[in-house]
């Protein structure tokens, strides 16, 4: 019975979700995030690096599937030629 009282008490001691959303304000909104300013040049080259690199990586994955499909094909393959 006295670990309900206690707990009971601990419950009325608890922060509102809104009161601990207040107290963050002020951190948050000090946080000012300065980006650095890039011309159409620049973004177009970064846009196609991004997009080269994406495409790499499609085809190392697209790759990789096959090589893991290729495998398991001959396990299978091996199995049942093994038990045949």
């Amino acid at each position: 019975m006295l670990v309900v009282k206690y707990n009971r008490s601990l419950l009325r001691k608890r922060r509102s979700h809104k009161e601990i959303k207040e107290s963050y304000i002020g951190y948050v909104r000090q946080a000012e995030l300065e980006f650095k300013e890039l011309t159409p040049f620049e973004q177009k080259k970064i846009r196609d690096k991004i997009m080269k690199q994406a495409k790499a990586d499609r085809l190392h994955d697209i790759t990789m599937s096959l090589v893991a499909l290729l495998i398991l094909g001959a396990i299978l393959f091996g199995i049942y030629m093994l038990f045949k």
